[in-house]
């Protein structure tokens, strides 16, 4: 019956029966992943590329190993207050029913200078756009 071999870098099946201390290549070192570079700790050899990462030849001879590694321990994240949804929302104390009225801008003729002028030329008139001013 083949079994998995669970060394680093290794992934063999292999018969127990004929597990020599030569037959696994591994990487006693853990992945290194920084920055786009991934490699072994135990190896210098860095890469870019995830499967040229996986293709690294290990660099220690020795047994298969048939015994999953434990799961690492991931930390537990304790908070030392659990606030309400409400809590967390700001509180306001007035309600806003309606939006303020807007400023009011100076009011002027709807025509221009110019207008002014023209209508006060054919008016024999004073412009008044000055008296605006």
């Amino acid at each position: 019956m083949a079994l998995l071999c669970y060394n680093r870098g290794c992934g063999q099946r292999f018969d127990p029966e004929s597990n020599s201390d030569d037959a696994c290549t591994y990487h006693p070192g853990v992945p290194v992943f920084h920055d786009a570079l991934k490699g072994w700790s135990c190896c210098k050899r860095r890469t870019t590329d995830f499967s040229d990462f996986l293709s690294i030849v290990g660099c220690t001879k020795g047994r298969h190993n048939s015994e999953k590694p434990p799961e690492p321990v991931k930390p537990e994240v304790k908070t030392t207050e659990k606030k309400e949804l409400s809590e967390l929302k700001p509180k306001f104390q007035e309600h806003i029913i309606q939006a303020p009225k807007p400023v009011e801008a100076i009011k002027r003729p709807r025509y221009t200078i110019f207008n002014c002028i023209f209508l006060s030329y054919l008016n024999n008139s004073i412009c008044s756009w000055y008296s605006v001013l």
